[in-house]
């Protein structure tokens, strides 16, 4: 029975030399390699492509816990993103804040000065007027004495009898 199968050149020039250096045919050296292939001790290929399939398990696990750490790297990336924003948001108004507080600040400045001088002008005229209350009181009682008598004084008392 033949069995075909197409070989590259490469491979086919190989067969040529290992036939010549054994001195025997390409047609032996193929039989031989197909005998050897089908009675060898499967054991150790199996072994290693158990080996390969664990390996490949264990690649893969590590690719999904890398792609995970990836995923959970972005969502950090835009935690941190959103994160600065509400900071330079937050930024913006401890500034207008302080700006305002400022203001607020000269503003209560001017008006203490304002009230500093109200204060002043105030005590001035309570100064004022408590000089105004002692002078008065003084010519309420020199005033009695310097003016002449009412008409109702005067008839009461008669005029002989006013002056004393």
């Amino acid at each position: 029975m033949r069995v075909y199968a197409e070989i590259d050149d490469q491979t086919n020039r190989e067969l040529d030399q290992a036939a010549i250096s054994k001195g025997s045919n390409k047609k032996l050296l193929v039989a031989d390699a197909i005998d050897l292939y089908l009675h060898q001790d499967r054991s150790e290929l199996d072994l290693a492509m158990k080996e390969r399939d664990l390996l490949r398990s264990e690649q893969d696990q590590r690719w999904r816990e890398l792609q995970q750490i990836r995923n959970e790297l972005n969502q950090t990336k835009r935690d941190l993103e959103a994160m600065r924003s509400k900071e330079d948001l937050l930024r913006s108004e401890l500034d207008q804040a302080r700006s305002s507080e400022d203001q607020t600040s000269s503003e209560v400045v001017a008006l203490r000065r304002d009230l500093e001088h109200y204060k002043q002008t105030l005590s001035l005229k309570d100064d004022e007027i408590s000089f105004l209350r002692g002078h008065l009181s003084q010519i309420s009682e020199k005033i009695p004495k310097a003016l002449p008598p009412s008409q109702e004084e005067a008839k009461k008392k008669g005029w002989w009898r006013f002056w004393r």
